[in-house]
């Protein structure tokens, strides 16, 4: 009975999760991969851009050319080249209306900058407001949820040495009425729907931009740059020369791109700000641990009409962290056993016979622990049966001395 009751423990304490620390979860995910791709690209592009266009003025040189008169020396000419960039106006159309401004060709890299920055605010605002809360609830639940399952463990253990086991210490459910207090605020949810707004306005501010060069300014990159200002106000020098913006092509194709990818990814923005509100109706991931005794009432968490609250963030959130439950994995296996059989099957009898396989997640400190008393146990068990055998022999032995000294007195 010592050894059989050794081994019915080795097995069920092989099979439960090591208890979780403070730091064990560090690897919980706190950005939507919808929001994070989003993110990404939207901020990258940018930067790429400007490293494209830095790359075409290193490679090409002045970033204008002018057509200065046949009497100017090369430093005139190269002078004349610095002086008009850095005088770029709005050039006459022959109407002699203003046309699109000139200088946003030369501001065009910085401008692209400036919207990566804004692009990045959001991200900024949710990494600092919402996410450091937002792990540490995550983390809570997530441990709830791996102890949940450890005590459906401990109580199919506690069924095998007794019929009347008790399960009342099993059947609060923490992590689902810590849950449905989510239900009544909104402060994580205003959060990220302000985020996903940011975004969506940095969006359109930047298309608007985008179309704007690529229709209105892109195609004025010649002007005429008057000369006769400063220290070239004489006679021998023209009144203007024509020059041309040379990189103008090169940001017109760098704006068309970033516009068609920016295009893309508005309908992506608008999908994860509604996510949230259809979450509710996609919390079916959580129906595995309505197997647990601690966790019978998962259906409550899904009303029938659509929310926008704490709790769809949070099970937004859950979702995408499932591959951190280590007890998900196992409950999957569990359900799909109970869905699979023939009958109605026992869940308790289910989680024993889970409990029999190993798995390379067991605690193996805990196991070798375990391992070790049973091995104690039955080397003990083993040498009291030798001291009985050695003090038969000795009783034996004792006997035929007193039978031979009777033989001899005789």
């Amino acid at each position: 009975m010592a050894i059989a009751r050794v081994a019915t423990e080795y097995v069920f304490s092989d099979f439960l999760l090591k208890e979780q620390s403070d730091s064990v979860y560090k690897g919980v995910r706190l950005e939507l991969a919808t929001d994070k791709l989003v993110c990404f690209i939207a901020v990258g592009l940018p930067l790429l851009f400007i490293s494209l266009a830095f790359a075409q003025e290193v490679s090409v040189g002045s970033q204008i050319t002018c057509f200065p008169p046949t009497n100017f020396t090369l430093r005139q000419a190269a002078y004349v080249d610095s002086f008009c960039w850095a005088e770029v106006e709005h050039h006459p159309t022959e109407n002699g209306a203003d046309s699109a401004p000139l200088h946003l060709h030369k501001f065009f890299p910085y401008i692209l900058l400036l919207v990566a920055i804004l692009m990045y605010i959001p991200a900024l605002f949710w990494r600092f407001t919402a996410a450091p809360s937002l792990s540490s609830d995550l983390s809570f639940i997530m441990e709830e949820l791996d102890r949940c399952y450890n005590r459906a463990i401990r109580l199919a253990k506690k069924e095998t040495k007794t019929t009347d086991a008790s399960t009342s210490c099993f059947k609060y459910p923490l992590v689902e009425q810590y849950l449905k207090t989510k239900r009544s605020s909104w402060a994580l949810a205003a959060k990220y729907l302000l985020c996903r707004v940011l975004t969506f306005l940095t969006l359109l501010l930047a298309c608007f931009y985008l179309t704007y060069y690529i229709f209105w300014v892109s195609p004025s990159d010649q002007f005429s740059c008057n000369l006769r200002r400063g220290v070239l106000n004489e006679s021998v020098v023209p009144d203007a020369v024509q020059c041309k913006l040379v990189a103008v092509g090169v940001f017109r194709l760098l704006s068309c791109m970033n516009l068609v990818v920016y295009l893309l990814l508005v309908p992506a923005v608008v999908y994860a700000a509604f996510q949230p509100a259809c979450q509710h109706q996609r919390a079916q991931f959580l129906r595995p641990y309505h197997l647990l005794p601690a966790f019978g009432h998962v259906l409550d968490l899904q009303p029938t009409t659509r929310r926008y609250d704490d709790l769809s963030i949070y099970l937004l959130f859950l979702e995408e962290n499932l591959s951190e439950l280590k007890s998900y994995k196992c409950l999957q296996v569990l359900e799909l056993l109970s869905e699979g059989g023939e009958g109605a099957l026992d869940t308790m009898c289910l989680l024993r016979t889970l409990g029999q396989v190993r798995t390379d997640m067991v605690d193996r400190k805990q196991a070798q622990t375990v391992k070790g008393n049973a091995e104690k146990e039955i080397s003990e068990i083993k040498d009291a049966t030798s001291v009985l055998l050695d003090d038969g022999v000795q009783t034996e032995k004792s006997c035929s001395c007193v039978k031979d000294v009777r033989h001899r007195v005789v």
